[in-house]
């Protein structure tokens, strides 16, 4: 298990619009990379972006059918226009758990159980209702960068129960 140093932040409340994408584990891993692609062509459609270049990763599980929904979304400053086939997020004010993951991709994995592992080691809950969130600028922006860069970086939040 990777080493991973955390820290915990009140994130404020968020507008986002985006793509979004549901299925199994198995589906998301094959198609994220082509949801990806697509949102990046589609970005300079929404309007009233506060930063073009960050870039959101929403994500909730149920667990019990292993059934996933990921949101690719950029922050806006309201819901003024939401374009066709796109949706519109409120992502409530929360505490999160922030790491950061650098390196290739295929080590991700490592700095997720590192990440668990420190939030358990420092008394904190993950709160398994609420939406994840990875947070991405141009250290690495995904379908543009290789995955196996060395440079890729980006930040996990891990919900935290109150």
């Amino acid at each position: 298990m990777k080493q991973v140093e955390g820290s915990i932040v009140v994130v404020p409340q968020k507008l986002l619009i985006g793509v979004s994408f549901s299925g199994t584990f198995p589906a998301l891993v094959a198609e994220m990379p082509k949801v990806w692609e697509m949102f990046l062509q589609r970005q300079p459609e929404i309007a009233q972006v506060i930063d073009p270049h960050v870039r959101y990763d929403i994500s909730s599980e149920n667990q019990k059918y292993q059934f996933f929904t990921e949101y690719i979304a950029v922050e806006v400053e309201a819901f003024a226009q939401i374009p066709a086939g796109m949706v519109g997020l409120t992502l409530p004010e929360k505490t999160y758990a922030r790491f950061r993951h650098e390196g290739p991709m295929e080590q991700v994995q490592q700095t997720y159980l590192g990440a668990f592992q420190w939030v358990k080691d420092n008394g904190h809950l993950v709160d398994e209702q609420a939406l994840r969130m990875e947070r991405y600028d141009d250290r690495f922006v995904p379908s543009v960068h290789a995955s196996e860069r060395k440079e890729n970086a980006y930040e996990i939040y891990l919900p935290l129960s109150s």
